[in-house]
């Protein structure tokens, strides 16, 4: 008995085509997810220090001993309530926060380089910080609040702009997706439009017609979503070990973090990622439907 052959061939060249450009597309929308975590995981870190630490500034004054303002400042918040803890900055712990803008500092005792204190507080309970900066100013002389949140705002700002440039980047992957799997369908169904013809002379309704060609599609978006994610991995893989260490810091220590993070977080990225592959599935296929069903009812 022969066995009646699909109505779209598998070797068909548009289905080639959608598949590698499909997988492209995966790949890209991966990369843009896993630098969207990667920048929420980030901003998440920086922001929960800022919110934990305060730094108090003393500048030397000529007309008085910096070590007895710092002991000052000390005592009084230690009796501030909501300070857990302080940690006092030597001059070389405080030379070398400058180096990045002043370079190398050789003559560091000339140098009239202000003393810092670094402050825990208790982020549930926290001091207030006008009240506590105005004691510091009336008690100590030469010493100013620092609470970051200048910066903090600052970080907050640039993730914002950051995530909404990866949604906009995978929207527009959607787009081109989208707009990928129209022009196969219709390329596909233009090419065979000679059996689809005799499909409905002998009675196959266009709902039969559009079942069988858009599985062809789902397959197709399966396995380009597949290769996409297993490309996005590889690259997030290698880019893990590029580093020369653990500690070696900047994107290689991000991609470890995304890929070999403790389970209670790496669950969520592996999930996040693993949608690319589900999505592209579903875009093919339902806009293959779509787009069958518009050109069978000779709407296109």
């Amino acid at each position: 008995m022969n066995r009646h052959g699909p109505i779209i061939p598998p070797e068909a060249a548009p289905l080639k085509t959608l598949t590698v450009a499909m997988a492209i597309m995966c790949f890209l929308a991966c990369l843009a997810i896993g630098a969207l975590i990667l920048i929420n995981r980030a901003v998440d870190a920086w922001t929960g220090g800022l919110q934990s630490e305060v730094t108090v500034q003393i500048r030397q004054l000529s007309d008085a001993r910096i070590e007895d303002e710092i002991a000052k400042a000390e005592t009084l918040l230690k009796q501030t309530p909501g300070v857990v803890s302080t940690t006092v900055l030597d001059r070389e712990a405080a030379a070398k926060l400058l180096e990045p803008w002043l370079g190398p500092i050789k003559e560091l005792d000339e140098l009239p380089i202000p003393r810092l204190i670094r402050v825990t507080i208790n982020p549930a309970a926290p001091p207030s910080f006008d009240a506590l900066n105005v004691a510091l100013s009336k008690q100590v002389r030469g010493a100013s609040l620092d609470t970051h949140q200048r910066w903090q705002t600052e970080l907050t700002r640039m993730a914002g702009v950051l995530k909404y440039l990866s949604y906009a980047v995978l929207a527009l992957i959607a787009i081109s997706a989208i707009a990928i799997v129209i022009f196969a369908t219709r390329t596909v169904l233009d090419a065979n439009r000679d059996v689809v013809d005799v499909l409905h002379l002998v009675g196959a309704r266009d709902g039969f017609i559009a079942r069988q060609v858009q599985g062809r599609f789902l397959k197709t978006g399966l396995m380009a979503g597949c290769a996409g994610l297993l490309a996005g991995l590889m690259t997030f893989l290698l880019l893990g070990f590029s580093g020369s260490g653990p500690g070696s810091g900047g994107i290689a220590e991000a991609s470890r973090s995304l890929l070999f993070a403790p389970v209670g977080i790496s669950w969520r990225s592996y999930a996040t990622l693993l949608a690319v592959p589900i999505v592209a599935t579903l875009i093919s296929v339902l806009t293959a439907k779509f787009t069958l069903m518009r050109m069978l009812h000779g709407e296109w």
